[in-house]
């Protein structure tokens, strides 16, 4: 009897899912520690724009997004010209919801409050090539390469705008500009231009 109730303590003790640390002290998730954190921070102050928008990156990372989207929207009503809380917001509308005319306009909202946002740029350049805008697509690209030389990911939607209207050397430039302004350690980067230049007949 004795030998059963020590089995059964250790099936018990090894089922047990919390690890520990150093010192006896149990590992909570990071992402979960910042929530917990974040929820005091607005506890204090509940008119904190910033830990709300902390909170809500905690909870996207969680795949949490109904969470994230409404703390993205307290920290916006806190905050109206809350340009990163519009882009994460328009992030989880458009690739998470696939709402991407909420996307669009709170890339709009994060354009309006700060005009040299590149990303913004970039996203909402999506939008417009998804819509086959293209023209006004290739416009924002523009504009957020402008910004930062060495955002790779405006370069890349460039040409896939190139590509959707068959103006194949357009699309070609466009790549090679990325090999010559992006950083030699965005490996990944690089290899996509150079496989859809190579795609497109040209040579790198």
């Amino acid at each position: 009897m004795k030998k059963v109730l020590i089995a059964l303590l250790i099936i018990v003790l090894s089922s047990i899912s919390v690890a520990f640390a150093d010192e006896g002290r149990p590992v909570v998730d990071q992402n979960e520690q910042a929530i917990i954190d974040w929820m005091q921070a607005i506890a204090s102050n509940p008119n904190d724009a910033i830990a709300y928008y902390k909170r809500g990156m905690a909870y996207e990372k969680q795949q949490r997004y109904d969470d994230a989207i409404s703390d993205f929207a307290k920290a916006i009503e806190i905050n109206p010209n809350y340009a990163a809380a519009y882009l994460e917001r328009g992030y989880i509308n458009r690739s998470i919801k696939n709402q991407t005319d909420l996307a669009f306009e709170d890339y709009n909202q994060a354009i309006n409050c700060d005009p040299n946002y590149a990303i913004a740029y970039n996203n909402r350049g999506y939008i417009y090539l998804l819509r086959s805008q293209y023209d006004l697509a290739i416009e924002d690209f523009n504009k957020a390469i402008e910004l930062n030389p060495e955002y790779t990911k405006p370069y890349l939607n460039k040409g896939t705008a190139y590509e959707k209207q068959q103006q194949y050397q357009e699309a070609i430039d466009t790549y090679k500009m990325l090999l010559t302004n992006v950083s030699p350690k965005d490996t990944q980067s690089i290899q996509n231009a150079k496989t859809r230049i190579r795609a497109l007949g040209g040579t790198v």
